[in-house]
């Protein structure tokens, strides 16, 4: 071929290629779906994903098995949890970008925030809170896990989805050392650091331990210091607020109860029983209300019990259910 054919050849070949490139990517853009989930139950662009319960599994897997025990004491394994939930919120991943703060300026305990802003009163805030730590005894199986894996489940729920009011997620340590090595309450500082200026917080839920479940006789245990009596069979799930936070949220209460097929346990403290929750005691010191929904923890389980031991198909049910009435709460 002469060398004027090949150069005329090219003039015509060579964007009649990238034309026809550009429209197969055009006509898959169109018919393929806005995204697929990823390996470990992540999608970045689909809304109103439901998590299933493998899903939630594979999370819960994550932290234990890949990670291990994330005692509070541990700045190692604190710091390595952060990061971890910092790169599930992420745009990367789920779809957020996640903002980090240092508690104390100690870069091994880390706040993760990540927010989804109201679009017609942005200044109401629904705050959705969990501690990522595990027991200080104990490989820490269950606690700390499983409720991480609800608020994962929650923010790719939510993610890229239009709501009046601002959603945001927050994560934090249980506890950590302050500038003077003195241990403090994970829920202090972000109760102190989650509202901003000019922002109403209407609310908080407490992510707590989820999915330990059990129809044997005295499977649950009561705190008899407060004495605040439970029902002997570890068979249900916890709101645990005062009568303000009850009444205020009354709305997520009723729609929780309507909406899920296990049973349920009000716990209404007084001002005294309320101090056996200290994070709840402390958002409520600072004026917010807030309902911890729990399976209530190591009132049920050991700090031996393994996520096997989790019902990950009532987690998932809970999930749905909670997605559901949180969105009406977003939207009144």
């Amino acid at each position: 071929m002469k060398q004027s054919s090949v150069i005329k050849f090219c003039l015509i070949a060579v964007p009649l290629g990238i034309t026809l490139i550009g429209a197969f990517s055009l006509i898959y853009s169109f018919n393929a779906p806005a995204s697929k989930p990823r390996e470990g139950g992540r999608s970045v662009l689909n809304v109103n994903v439901l998590s299933t319960p493998e899903e939630l599994r594979s999370w819960v897997k994550r932290q234990t098995n890949d990670i291990g025990p994330r005692p509070w004491n541990n700045a190692d394994q604190t710091r390595v949890t952060a990061k971890w939930i910092e790169s599930e919120l992420s745009e990367e991943n789920i779809g957020y970008r996640p903002k980090i703060t240092f508690l104390e300026d100690n870069k091994s305990y880390r706040m993760v925030e990540a927010e989804l802003a109201g679009e017609k009163t942005p200044s109401e805030v629904l705050l959705i809170i969990s501690s990522f730590s595990s027991p200080e005894v104990g490989p820490g199986d269950h606690s700390g896990a499983s409720q991480i894996s609800m608020m994962l489940g929650l923010a790719r729920y939510f993610v890229n989805t239009e709501n009046a009011r601002t959603l945001r997620f927050v994560a934090s340590p249980s506890s950590y050392p302050d500038v003077n090595g003195r241990k403090k309450l994970g829920s202090s500082y972000v109760a102190k650091k989650s509202k901003r200026p000019s922002e109403k917080i209407i609310g908080v839920i407490e992510i707590g331990t989820l999915g330990f479940f059990s129809q044997e006789e005295n499977s649950q245990s009561s705190i008899q210091e407060f004495n605040i009596n439970l029902p002997n069979k570890g068979d249900f799930i916890a709101f645990i607020g005062d009568k303000f936070s009850h009444q205020s949220m009354g709305s997520i209460i009723s729609g929780l109860i309507k909406s899920i097929d296990l049973p349920v346990q009000k716990v209404l403290l007084d001002n005294n029983q309320l101090e056996a929750f200290s994070g709840l005691s402390l958002f409520r010191n600072s004026g917010y209300p807030i309902i911890k929904i729990s399976d209530t923890g190591s009132l049920r389980y050991s700090s031996a019990d393994t996520p096997k031991k989790i019902d990950y198909h009532k987690n998932a049910q809970l999930l749905k259910a909670m997605s559901l009435v949180i969105s009406d709460e977003l939207n009144p």
